[in-house]
């Protein structure tokens, strides 16, 4: 794997014991923690998918009456094969070369693209408080395997609206709001990681997605239950999940346009040629294609279409074939392999492409998650480099493990967060380069981590001292100041207030710190 644009290994450790990090845009060490967040080595973790890891034909385990093994580690459902392959489909012949596929956009789509902005939108805390009702809603729905009922595919369908005509507002609100979009990550990591630097997170609508297909009570009720997970942060309005699919249309000339410069960018299509990993084909005549640092693990699949020349038809360019058919080891499957890896690599430069015009659609900022996608960023524009991105890669730990509940409470300390932001962003400008800029975020993070500790101290002394001190002594007084009757007892009253008075401002003081920001899980944890 070569460095990106020259960049070399970047290394960072601190006296808060944070763990050492590797710049995403350079190589990285079999024994560096691994960027996925898993806490394995990247040895053990995702530097396994960086190669192949069985050869063409590789002996596999016997089918059975549930599944067909297609290599030594990955089984097919039976009951998929035919909605996959339904019988007669014709194989369409692609042009030769990379090329993107084209998208689809339902009726709902279309409408809601079409539909007037509305004079007055829900909040977002407005719709993280609706989403929160529908998905507890949802989540009561029986383990059943029978279709959705219309009313809650409805009520999925209307708060999509809703989500769109919020997203409208949140881009035209001034002063500009950061907004973040992100499809791989848990909400939770990416505001975690990112160092709360975000306004608003946005997230695809799974139920949404769900409706695409033909969804059952069983399946959304799982998804509900799991969205459910980062209710605090929906009913702040911190995180919402949006009808990417909806984005997706309206800038659907965006993607299309931006892909095929992509394709003709031969730097980038040589980068992204050079990470694809080609594993087969299988012992069932199956390709498996993935890049090498993708945040995915499941590589794509592509099966091999044994042809029958005589069906031919040149009106449609289709042909009959048939899949799933044993390895043939004297077969040459070379011209199928360059045709499915050109393939891949166009998937991969179109799915980067959508998701940075879904982001730009939604207002938002898209940030990579992958040391795969960000080296191809970082060679589709040298330029490219944001606050969110570069503290989404320093991951400091502290922030990163915390739970959706720690963090709602977190942002609710609005002072603090501020004064965190300012101060990253000061350190990012006096920073060089992107290696730089994750050391100096890295740093920031250290310098806080550190003063939350004595400020937990100040915290612990004051309410020992300036507060509970004072109260008892003051309730004392006026226990004493009531035997004088109204004059003593008010006397008693005014001395109390002055007494605390101080220790409640260095309080609210406290309160405005970044480092403050860093107690509050700690505290919450004893």
């Amino acid at each position: 794997m070569s460095p990106s644009c020259g960049a070399t290994a970047q290394r960072t450790s601190s006296s808060a014991g944070y763990p050492e990090q590797v710049n995403p845009l350079a190589p990285f060490d079999r024994q560096d923690p691994c960027w996925c967040g898993s806490g394995k080595t990247y040895r053990l973790c995702h530097k396994r998918f960086a190669a192949p890891r069985h050869p063409p034909g590789a002996p596999v385990r016997p089918d059975d009456d549930e599944f067909i093994s297609l290599s030594p580690d990955v089984q097919l459902a039976r009951t998929a094969i035919p909605s996959m392959m339904p019988a007669g489909t014709p194989l369409t012949l692609p042009p030769d070369g990379p090329t993107q596929r084209p998208l689809g956009a339902t009726a709902f789509d279309r409408a809601v693209a079409a539909s007037t902005p509305d004079d007055d939108p829900a909040t977002a805390q407005e719709l993280g408080r609706t989403r929160v009702a529908l998905l507890r809603e949802l989540a009561a729905l029986p383990e059943s395997d029978e279709p959705l009922k219309d009313s809650y595919i409805e009520a999925i369908a209307s708060f999509a609206v809703d989500a769109w005509k919020t997203s409208s507002s949140l881009r035209q609100l001034m002063p500009r709001r950061t907004i973040l979009w992100n499809e791989e990550l848990a909400v939770n990591k990416l505001i975690g990681r990112t160092m709360l630097l975000a306004d608003h997170v946005l997230y695809p609508d799974s139920l949404l997605r769900a409706l695409r297909s033909t969804p059952t009570a069983r399946r959304v009720r799982a998804l509900a239950i799991e969205e459910m997970e980062f209710q605090h942060l929906l009913r702040g309005g911190h995180v919402l999940p949006m009808p990417d699919s909806v984005a997706e249309f309206i800038g659907g000339r965006l993607i299309h346009d931006a892909t095929e410069l992509a394709l003709a960018n031969d730097s980038l299509v040589r980068f992204v040629r050079s990470q694809l990993v080609v594993e087969g084909p299988s012992a069932r005549e199956v390709l498996f294609i993935n890049a090498v640092d993708d945040i995915e693990h499941s590589p794509g699949m592509w099966f091999y279409g044994r042809t029958d020349p005589e069906s031919i038809t040149e009106a449609d360019r289709s042909i009959g074939f048939r899949m799933l058919q044993s390895y043939d080891p004297q077969h040459d499957y070379s011209a199928w392999i360059k045709k499915e890896s050109d393939t891949a690599l166009a998937n991969y430069l179109q799915r980067t492409e959508r998701r940075l015009a879904v982001a730009d659609v939604l207002g938002s900022e898209y940030v990579a998650a992958s040391p795969f996608e960000a080296r191809m960023l970082q060679r589709r524009d040298s330029n490219r480099s944001s606050l969110a991105n570069t503290a989404l890669w320093a991951d400091v730990p502290s922030l990163a493990n915390l739970g959706a509940k720690d963090l709602a409470r977190m942002l609710s300390a609005e002072d603090a967060v501020e004064d965190l932001r300012v101060r990253v962003r000061i350190a990012m400008e006096s920073a060089p380069d992107f290696g730089s800029q994750i050391s100096s975020i890295r740093a920031v993070a250290s310098d806080i981590e550190q003063a939350s500790r004595v400020l937990n101290k100040r915290m612990g002394t004051y309410r020992s001292f300036a507060l509970t001190a004072p109260v008892i002594a003051g309730g004392m007084g006026l226990v004493v100041g009531s035997a004088g009757g109204v004059a003593g007892f008010a006397g008693a009253t005014l001395g109390l207030v002055g007494a605390i008075s101080p220790a409640i401002g260095e309080r609210l003081n406290q309160r405005r710190e970044a480092a403050f920001l860093f107690t509050m899980p700690k505290r919450k944890r004893k």
